[in-house]
C-alpha cells in the first residue's frame, strides 16, 4: 500500500529555520498559556467516584434484603448481560467500519496534494475538524510530533489537543515548542493555525512500578482519558460550530500504555452509546524503530481491532502482521530532507 500524508507547512527550509530560532528550554516556557489550555480529570474523578458511591449504597439497600443464594444469582447474571451486551456492541461496530460504503474518511471533490505528489482528503470545508495526539514520553513524544510536522496542513477549522502524562515536562515542553512553530508559520495568520490545548492524564504505570497496583494506576488513568476525550475544548466553545468540536475525529498514538488506555476508554464509551460511533477514529502508528517485530502496544491493537487503523512504517512488518497498514515513514522526518 502506498504511504499517504498530509500536506506539510513545516519542511525544509522553513523548518531548518524555526528549529535554529526556537528553543526548547527558552519558548516552551514562554509560550502564552492562552494558546494552549492545560486541563485534568480531576472534575470527573470525584464526579465517578461520588456517584459510584451512590449507587452502591442504593443498590446495597435493595439487595440487602435478599438471601446468600438469590445475592449471587442476581451478581452472575448482570455480569452475563453486561459481557453480552460489550461482545455485541464491539463486534458490531468493527462490523460497521468494515462495512462497504461505512468509511469514516470523508470524500472530497477536491483532494489537496502534499509535498510528495499524495492526494490526501479536503477537511478545509469543514464546519470542524478536531484531532487528539497522545504524547507518550520520550522517543514516542519525538516520532508523534515529527509526524505531526510532516502531516500538519493548516486550517481556522482545526483544533489539537495534546494528551500528556502527569510530571512528563518533557512532552508538555515539545508540546508547547510545536505550537509556537505551527503558529510562526502563519505570521498574522493565527486562525489559519487552528486553536490546541493541553490535557494532563495519570500515567497508566510508572517505571519499576509494582505490577500489583497498576490496575489501580490504570484504572484513575482511564478516569481522566474519558473526561479528555468528553470535554469540549474551551478555545471552541463560544465561536460558530462550536458543538460540532463536542468529540474527537480522529485520536493519534504510537504508545506506548496510555495510548491504548485512551483508546480503550473511547472505544468503551461508543460501546455504551456516550460518544457516536463516527467519532473517536482511533490511529495508531507504530514507531518507526519497529522494522522486525511489532509492540506490546501494537499487537493489543491488533488483536483487539479497537483501532480503525493501525499503521507501520515498514513494508516486511506489514507484510508479517495481517490487519497492519503500511504508511510509509511518516516519523523518520530526517529521511525526507
Amino acid at each position: 500500500m502506498a504511504p499517504t500524508t498530509s500536506a506539510s507547512v513545516l519542511t525544509g527550509e522553513e523548518e531548518s529555520r524555526n528549529d535554529e530560532k526556537l528553543k526548547p528550554d527558552t519558548r516552551a516556557e514562554t509560550y502564552s498559556q492562552s494558546h494552549s489550555e492545560t486541563l485534568s480529570g480531576i472534575n470527573l474523578t470525584a464526579a465517578v467516584f461520588v456517584a459510584g458511591a451512590a449507587s452502591s449504597t442504593a443498590i446495597g439497600l435493595v439487595l440487602s434484603g435478599l438471601s446468600w443464594p438469590w445475592l449471587i444469582t442476581f451478581v452472575i447474571t448482570v455480569g452475563i448481560v453486561l459481557g453480552t451486551f460489550i461482545v455485541y456492541r464491539h463486534l458490531e461496530i468493527i462490523r460497521r467500519r468494515h462495512k462497504p460504503g461505512g468509511s469514516w474518511l470523508i470524500p472530497s471533490n477536491t483532494p489537496q496534494t502534499n509535498a510528495a505528489g499524495t492526494k490526501v482528503p479536503n477537511t478545509t470545508s469543514l464546519p470542524a475538524v478536531y484531532l487528539i495526539y497522545i504524547l507518550g514520553s520520550g522517543g514516542h513524544t519525538a516520532e508523534m510530533i515529527e509526524t505531526i510536522k510532516q502531516s500538519f496542513r493548516g486550517q481556522a477549522n482545526l483544533h489539537r489537543r495534546y494528551i500528556i502524562s502527569i510530571g512528563d515536562t518533557s512532552s508538555l515542553a515539545k508540546a508547547h515548542l510545536l505550537e509556537a512553530t505551527i503558529k510562526d508559520a502563519y505570521p498574522g495568520e493565527d486562525a489559519q493555525a487552528g486553536t490546541s490545548d493541553i490535557c494532563l492524564i495519570r500515567r497508566a504505570r510508572k517505571v519499576h512500578q509494582p505490577l500489583y497496583t497498576a490496575p489501580f494506576t490504570c484504572l484513575i488513568s482511564a478516569l481522566h482519558a474519558a473526561n479528555a476525550l468528553t470535554r469540549m475544548p474551551n478555545a471552541r466553545s463560544t465561536r460558530e460550530h462550536g458543538k460540532e468540536f463536542k468529540y474527537p475525529h480522529v485520536i493519534v498514538t504510537n504508545g506506548p500504555a496510555n495510548g491504548f488506555i485512551v483508546c480503550f476508554v473511547a472505544h468503551l464509551l461508543k460501546i455504551f452509546y456516550l460518544v457516536p460511533e463516527n467519532r473517536a477514529k482511533m490511529v495508531y502508528i507504530e514507531t518507526w524503530a519497529r522494522s522486525k517485530t511489532m509492540s506490546l502496544t501494537g499487537k493489543l491493537f491488533l488483536k483487539t481491532g479497537i483501532a480503525d487503523v493501525v499503521g507501520v512504517q515498514h513494508e516486511s512488518l506489514a507484510r508479517m502482521f495481517k490487519g497492519s497498514q503500511y504508511i510509509g515513514p511518516v516519523s523518520a522526518g530526517f529521511l525526507r530532507r
